[in-house]
């Protein structure tokens, strides 16, 4: 009889390959053929289940990174979506590594989604915070810090309060008319006016802003607003050279396209640097009152943030309502 063996190596996979023994006997009377497969002591993932666990990884990592950058600006307004993105695809990862036909798949899976973890932990919090330019370029040498240098305020006017069973409370706002002076014309026409009596702060936002001064039939929702020019058309803001670094900044709501109308927002915390060259920042809380109207200024901006609020769009549970506004005579 002629013995003849045979041994090929059949790569499977860039990452494994599996031994395959041929012995073909030949004889006279018979012939028969007989297949030996080598098992690993290890058996491995195929290359689409590594290939999904390595994407979800870098989506994981990736949202870590980005959230330490401006780009999310628009979701720092709405939290509960902001506080999903890393919910999501976190959940993702910790289900993916579970997917496997076998319990070593799983296993592998498991292993590698934990160095893929602690590698984009260990690497996105070494980097540092930092900003993505949107409507202004980022390099701006005009730039003005208003905890250094707070531009000069040409015009007071002052927005009455009123919430859950406080009185009505006056918020007295300085506007920066010399640095932004369409923007201070638009807010400064609509106080004199009273276009802003009867509206309300229509999302609160802890630790982080209260925004008002929507006009329209969107009131409620803060979907619409109403500039004092062109029959209340939305328009350019001057510019974005004051930055977001000091409680009480009263800043333009933005529409899509960058342009502002009605809507505003109060800076509630010391640093927003997620707002600049974003928002236009045109005025500022003073802590003055009258006689009649104790507690304005930050301590009432204070008392807004922390009402209760219904998800997802933060709409306080009790309105807070301007019940009056208009120019402060001096």
């Amino acid at each position: 009889a002629n013995h003849t063996i045979h041994l090929s190596v059949t790569p499977l996979s860039p990452i494994s390959s599996v031994m395959i023994f041929n012995r073909e006997t030949t004889a006279a009377s018979h012939r028969q053929s007989d297949t030996y497969r080598v098992v690993p002591l290890r058996t491995r993932r195929q290359p689409r289940q590594l290939t999904m666990t390595t994407f979800l990884s870098m989506i994981f990592f990736c949202s870590l990174a980005l959230m330490k950058t401006n780009a999310f600006a628009p979701i720092h307004h709405y939290p509960s979506i902001r506080g999903k993105v890393p919910i999501v695809t976190t959940s993702a990862l910790f289900t993916s590594p579970f997917a496997g036909s076998t319990d070593d798949e799983c296993l592998s899976n498991r292993r590698v989604f934990l160095i893929h973890a602690i590698a984009g932990g260990v690497v996105s919090i070494g980097i540092p915070q930092f900003s993505l330019p949107a409507f202004a370029n980022e390099g701006n040498d005009e730039s003005i810090d208003p905890s250094i240098d707070l531009p000069k305020i040409t015009q007071k006017v002052y927005l009455d309060i009123k919430f859950g069973n406080y009185k009505p409370t006056r918020l007295i706002i300085g506007l920066f008319g010399e640095v932004m002076p369409r923007a201070v014309e638009n807010f400064q026409t609509l106080c004199a006016n009273g276009s802003y009596t009867g509206t309300s702060f229509y999302r609160v936002i802890s630790e982080m802003s209260i925004q008002g001064g929507a006009i329209g039939p969107n009131s409620v929702s803060g979907k619409s607003g109403t500039s004092a020019f062109d029959n209340g058309a939305p328009f350019a803001p001057d510019n974005y050279k004051i930055k977001h670094t000091k409680k009480g900044l009263v800043s333009a709501v933005r529409g899509v396209n960058g342009d502002i109308d009605s809507r505003f927002f109060v800076q509630t915390e010391s640093d927003a640097g997620w707002a600049d060259n974003r928002y236009a920042v045109f005025g500022i809380v003073l802590n003055e009152g009258d006689e009649d109207r104790k507690g304005g200024g930050m301590e009432l901006v204070r008392k807004i943030s922390k009402v209760d609020v219904k998800p997802p769009q933060n709409v306080p549970k009790d309105p807070v309502m301007i019940v009056g506004c208009g120019l402060v005579q001096e």
